[in-house]
């Protein structure tokens, strides 16, 4: 369709005038529509903070010294919806060119319009409820990943935000993603995590496939955060990725931090080296998303015998496991 549409308009009539930019605004549109119809189902997105390159020590995250490495992301995606009275309910989806033009200069230092579909949770009241909890990889060094269409459509997934719930819009499919909003946190929002003048980050060039990343400060380049984006088909995701045990070895405490592509119902037990369960940690459905689970290191009130011990981790479709040692 999109090569015979240009071919009827590389050989119109020589008598036929028709206005350069509508035939620019054509192709650009067209572009952009099939972009997206490749990119529809499954866009990957990995962030990946550097603390050691935030610059101002006001909004820096206290240099990564942040307890137990917990850091959060609080992200909002701008596409073509929106909840009054913070904009017009719907500007028109079949027009990405304009779409695209107010998401990106929807990059402000305050009240962006970017924040249309939220995840995470701010204001007064922060949760260290796992939504929006960030992978530590070590050295500083911080990642999120996600899949845009499932991580942004479900209203759940924000609990507190400085305007309240009212500020979100659950993504709905066949919607083009064109810019996030991202700040960082610690687990009480004690210290935060911003651009060079401690305003929002940007994440533009979503539809095109060439993500950037801006400060709404002064709209430069933002080196401390760099992108990872593809597109997946549902065979290609993971299900289940980031599974990280911390402290491990331990002696009393640990994290058992993952990520999940869709809400799962998820079971963790602890089992010895012989195949035995010792004690279900949880069993319940989880959002899709980063999760933390914290346990206390004790079964029933007892301390264990220290050893050689294995966290499983069933889903419905999957089971994965890893070794936890008690010292």
């Amino acid at each position: 369709m999109f090569c015979l549409s240009l071919l009827k308009v590389m050989f119109l009539p020589k008598n036929y005038t028709l206005n350069k930019m509508k035939i620019k605004y054509f192709i650009i549109s067209t572009f952009l529509l099939i972009s997206f119809n490749i990119n529809a189902q499954n866009t990957f997105v990995r962030i990946e903070l550097d603390v050691k390159k935030m610059l101002n020590p006001s909004c820096n995250l206290n240099m990564g010294d942040v307890d137990s490495n917990i850091v959060y992301a609080h992200l909002g995606l701008c596409t073509c919806l929106e909840n009054v009275p913070f904009g017009p309910e719907h500007r028109d989806c079949n027009d990405p060119v304009q779409n695209q033009l107010f998401c990106t200069t929807q990059i402000t230092p305050f009240q962006s319009r970017v924040w249309q579909h939220v995840v995470g949770n701010w204001g007064t009241t922060p949760q260290n409820d796992g939504i929006g909890l960030m992978n530590y990889e070590g050295d500083s060094i911080w990642s999120l990943e996600f899949i845009v269409e499932d991580y942004f459509s479900d209203l759940t997934q924000v609990q507190d935000t400085s305007m309240g719930n009212d500020s979100s819009i659950a993504y709905q499919q066949g919607l083009i993603p064109y810019t996030i909003g991202v700040v960082f946190r610690s687990f009480d929002g004690f210290y935060t995590g911003r651009d060079n003048g401690c305003n929002d980050i940007f994440i533009t060039g979503l539809s095109t496939g060439n993500p950037q990343v801006i400060q709404s400060t002064d709209l430069s380049n933002y080196d401390a955060i760099s992108i990872e984006m593809s597109n997946l088909s549902n065979n290609e995701i993971n299900l289940f990725r980031n599974f990280q045990i911390f402290p491990n070895p331990t002696s009393d405490y640990s994290y058992i931090r993952f990520t999940l592509n869709n809400k799962q119902k998820t079971t963790i037990n602890l089992i010895d080296l012989n195949g035995r369960k010792i004690t279900t940690l949880i069993s319940k459905e989880l959002n899709s998303g980063n999760h933390e689970i914290y346990w206390d290191g004790l079964v029933n009130g007892q301390e264990l015998e220290s050893g050689i011990y294995v966290i499983e981790i069933n889903l419905d479709e999957e089971r994965h496991s890893e070794q936890i040692i008690i010292n």
